[in-house]
């Protein structure tokens, strides 16, 4: 089962529900690439949700890829995302 972490604070939460289904992970763009979530039944699309000022990682149950940050690259994370809704 997927779900969404935080990769600062590794907070969890559970993927969106949408038309009674779970959303889908999907990256948009050719140069630069942005995550969505978007309902495989009707097409719409959500920006990846965040947590402590970043876009959050769809994991699923199997594969955990989040390492502990160190002070310097969350600054450098938080930097990029800044002044983005």
């Amino acid at each position: 089962m997927a779900k969404l972490v935080c990769m600062i604070c590794k907070h969890e939460e559970k993927i969106p529900i949408h038309c009674e289904e779970e959303m889908k992970y999907k990256q948009k763009g050719n140069f630069r690439k942005i995550d969505v979530l978007v309902c495989e039944n009707c097409k719409e699309e959500i920006p990846m949700p965040k947590h402590c000022g970043v876009p959050m990682l769809y994991v699923d149950e199997d594969y955990y890829p989040v390492y502990d940050l160190n002070e310097n690259e969350i600054l450098e994370m938080k930097k990029a995302y800044e002044g983005e809704s």
